[in-house]
């Protein structure tokens, strides 16, 4: 392991020691299982942290991460899948947010055949007259009905809302779209 990589596991290491010291009281409560009122798609930004974001503790938010907050592939839909038929989480909400390296990316050119490539191809889809992050927020969110069988039912009865909403980095705020 390289020096670098060793400090910052060392520094993950005591990190994990303080929030044993800070929640060590709270982690036998959800030994037991999970039900979390909501279930929220967003990117893998470093700097967009649901749990912060919404203030909001230990079992309360199921988060699903992947860069560009796009819902196109198994794991993805999978975890939705998951949230909603198992979980019964009665909202969704795909949350994108400003400066979104993905989109940055997309807006550069077409993919390739890579994984990234495929990532910015499903962004690139989205694009045409609106704000780009936008566009693939309302696009992930028209697409979960045509990808998702268990999402299409749930929002049919009833048992389930779909939101979209855009995080600013500059301030903090989340817009509801």
């Amino acid at each position: 392991m390289t020096k670098e990589a060793d400090a910052v596991k060392d520094s993950l290491s005591q990190g994990n020691l303080a929030f044993i010291s800070k929640f060590s009281r709270e982690l036998s409560k959800h030994i037991g299982g999970q039900s979390p009122p909501v279930a929220i798609l967003t990117c893998s930004d470093s700097r967009v942290p649901p749990e912060l974001i919404f203030n909001a503790g230990i079992g309360e938010i199921f988060v699903i991460r992947v860069a560009g907050n796009v819902a196109f592939d198994s794991s993805v839909l999978g975890s939705l899948d998951y949230a909603v038929a198992h979980l019964h989480v009665p909202l969704l909400v795909i949350l994108g947010h400003s400066h979104c390296g993905a989109v940055n990316a997309s807006e550069g050119g077409p993919g390739d055949d890579s994984s990234i490539g495929q990532i910015i191809e499903e962004i690139r889809c989205a694009f045409g007259t609106e704000d780009n992050i936008k566009a693939n927020l309302l696009r992930q969110i028209d697409m979960l009905k045509e990808r998702s069988q268990i999402i299409a039912e749930a929002l049919e009865k009833g048992e389930l809302e779909v939101k979209g909403a855009i995080y600013n980095l500059e301030d903090g705020k989340v817009e509801w779209i």
